[in-house]
């Protein structure tokens, strides 16, 4: 019996292999096949030893190799993969995946005629490839979605039909595939994408048709999941509230977790154009504690940009309903946007990110633009004018945008310096009675302000921590690591706090507007109000930091001051209270949700926590409550009073 090893090289541990579960459960249903092989399944992260993953594939022995192939992985497979020919010059090797997919010229040697690209959905095509490996001298050009070289040239059989009926590709949880040793659950609810956005390979890989597996098929693999005890559910449907079944689905998946105590978190894309059934699925999690911020995937607001990338068919109105029906339930959300997108203008770029913030937007992350293969801006890229760099080390194999017919590749550095002050000020509240004050009542507009800022940290220079992160981030495109952003949140409210509160500190000062001492005193909000990302961070704020407010005593993590009744208005407006004391003395409590910070914890699960709770940030900002009137739930106890002449 031959042995097949199915390959995935994911971006997190321990995550179900769903693309090998589905391979193996649905070759194993053809007798020949079944016969004639046995299957394993190995799995590790793609930043794992390249050298320890090319000895466990060799010490493995497998006569077929199947590798699943993304752009975060890429650069790793081809390397295994040349290390493997080597070693074994007589095995067979299948790759398949969105990277592969009809780019057989560019992952294929035409010396190599035993590596062969799944082009499509893999069940079928996989299922008869290794059938037709069975035979003495295999036709593989019989095999439907197959590239391969033959004598020298490239042979690129005809495409293999989609699955109609998914429930034919037997669950991989239910079928015993999989056991419980993971901690992350992919779940597909169904297959396909009605939309063709430009940089998504989604929509433009299905064709618009939607294909559903059985909802008590689904309601068992959710109900497998809890029992054992996996506490990550990703949902990987492309539109997770587009059909009407979803948001009784969603309820069963809570009433999973309240029976078994998993999942613990679910994630999720939402339809786009579903707002209430969207709204109402993230209150239903909500409710259940398994989500605590909701994706707001805008991506771009100029109307130019959302007709080149073909998402003009999704309503902005929608878009608005979800916030407004998400800030109305008092559910945290963030917005993702994608810099640059063809269409777009820095000029643009920058207005769109002021009008969320005039939206009541609550965190924006403008991700990379990813040059995806087979997507239809790659397939556009000179008339777009597309200019892009390699990005992400030695194993993946991205391509990031840097400039397109409307964006020069100075003006998206610009965006980026742009949008890393951005980040540092408005998405951590750094400045936000301030620039909600300078908005409102002098006419001010917030992309001038994020504007002025990254000017400001760009003049700092290299020496300087917060500049330099930045800077470092961008000519070396670490932005492309889902981990940057977050670190840099690490770096603003923690490593680098003390310096990067000068910094705004010395800004502010240096405007204008500071001259007005209604924003001198709603600075001092904000520097209470910013929060912390860890429990340990020391507290910052000092009673000779306050002018117009006054420090009373301080707590462990908490500050109690008195707010002068000239600038209640202000606080309102700007920080959400739990109630209006008399006397303007207020308890601001920042032991929120956080975790300590440990020292030993690695740059990349700093970054990966940071990065998640500023997407909540709701969750660590701090309690502002009447001194008099008690802590709001899960407020500590516990302060000490300050000495009368430290008081102002």
């Amino acid at each position: 019996m031959k042995k097949v090893l199915l390959v995935e090289l994911s971006v997190f541990e321990r995550m179900t292999p769903l693309a090998s579960g589905y391979l193996q459960a649905y070759a194993t249903t053809d007798p020949v096949v079944r016969d004639a092989y046995r299957f394993e399944r190995y799995t590790t992260v793609a930043k794992a030893s390249r050298a320890e993953t090319a000895r466990d594939l060799l010490r493995a022995e497998a006569d077929v190799y199947g590798f699943s192939c993304y752009v975060w992985n890429m650069g790793l497979v081809r390397s295994l993969i040349k290390i493997l020919r080597e070693a074994r010059p007589d095995a067979h090797i299948i790759l398949g995946g969105p990277q592969v997919m009809s780019q057989g010229l560019r992952y294929l040697d035409s010396a190599d005629e035993r590596t062969v690209i799944c082009n499509g959905e893999g069940e079928i095509t996989f299922t008869h490839y290794l059938r037709a490996l069975t035979e003495n001298s295999p036709r593989l050009d019989e095999v439907g979605g197959l590239s391969f070289y033959r004598d020298g040239d490239l042979v690129t059989t005809e495409k293999q039909a989609r699955i109609k009926d998914l429930d034919e590709v037997p669950s991989p949880f239910l079928t015993g595939v999989f056991d419980s040793a993971y901690s992350i659950a992919i779940l597909e609810t169904n297959r396909g994408c009605p939309y063709h956005c430009g940089f998504c390979f989604w929509g433009a890989a299905t064709n618009d048709r939607v294909h559903r597996f059985d909802e008590e098929r689904v309601r068992e693999e959710i109900a497998w999941t809890a029992r054992n005890e996996i506490l990550f559910l990703f949902i990987a449907d492309a539109n997770w509230g587009m059909l009407a079944r979803d948001v009784d689905i969603s309820r069963h998946i809570t009433d999973c977790a309240l029976e078994h105590g998993a999942p613990n978190v679910v994630y999720f894309s939402a339809a786009k154009n579903k707002p209430h059934a969207v709204t109402e699925i993230t209150s239903i999690f909500q409710n259940a504690n398994l989500i605590a911020s909701q994706p707001v995937s805008l991506q771009t607001l100029e109307p130019k940009s959302l007709d080149l990338i073909a998402r003009s068919n999704i309503k902005l109105s929608a878009f608005a309903e979800i916030q407004e029906d998400l800030r109305e339930k008092q559910i945290s959300s963030y917005i993702e946007l994608i810099w640059p997108l063809p269409g777009e203008t820095l000029e643009s770029f920058k207005r769109g990110i002021g009008t969320l913030c005039e939206n009541e937007a609550q965190t924006v992350i403008a991700y990379p633009h990813l040059l995806l293969n087979n997507t239809p801006i790659f397939h556009s890229a000179e008339k777009m004018g597309i200019v892009s760099r390699a990005a992400g080390g030695g194993a993946a194999e991205a391509e990031v945008v840097i400039g397109t017919k409307e964006v020069s590749v100075p003006e998206f550095v610009d965006g980026m310096y742009y949008f890393y002050a951005f980040h540092a000020l408005h998405n951590t509240r750094s400045l936000r009675a301030v620039s909600r004050y300078l908005v409102k009542q002098r006419g001010m507009r917030y992309e001038d302000i994020f504007a002025a800022f990254a000017a400001y940290l760009r003049e700092q220079g290299e020496d300087d921590p917060v500049f330099a992160y930045a800077a470092e981030s961008i000519r070396d495109a670490d932005y492309y690591d889902v981990n940057n952003y977050g670190y840099y949140i690490h770096s603003v409210l923690h490593e680098h706090r003390e310096t990067f509160t000068r910094h705004v500190r010395d800004f502010a000062r240096g405007q204008e507007w500071w001259a007005d001492r209604k924003v001198r005193a709603l600075f001092e909000i904000d520097l209470l109000n910013r929060p912390y990302m860890y429990s340990n961070t020391p507290m910052d704020v000092r009673a000779e930091d306050l002018q117009e407010l006054r420090l009373l005593r301080e707590g462990p993590r908490s500050h109690t001051v008195r707010v002068p009744a000239e600038h209640l208005a202000e606080l309102a407006d700007a920080v959400q209270l739990q109630g209006m004391p008399a006397d303007g003395v207020f308890t601001v409590e920042h032991k929120r949700l956080q975790y300590p910070f440990m020292p030993t914890q690695s740059r990349d699960h700093s970054g990966s926590y940071c990065h998640g709770m500023i997407e909540k940030v709701g969750n660590v900002m701090p309690f502002w409550f009447p001194a008099d009137a008690g802590r709001p739930a899960g407020a500590p106890s516990g302060e000490k009073g300050i000495h009368a002449h430290a008081a102002l």
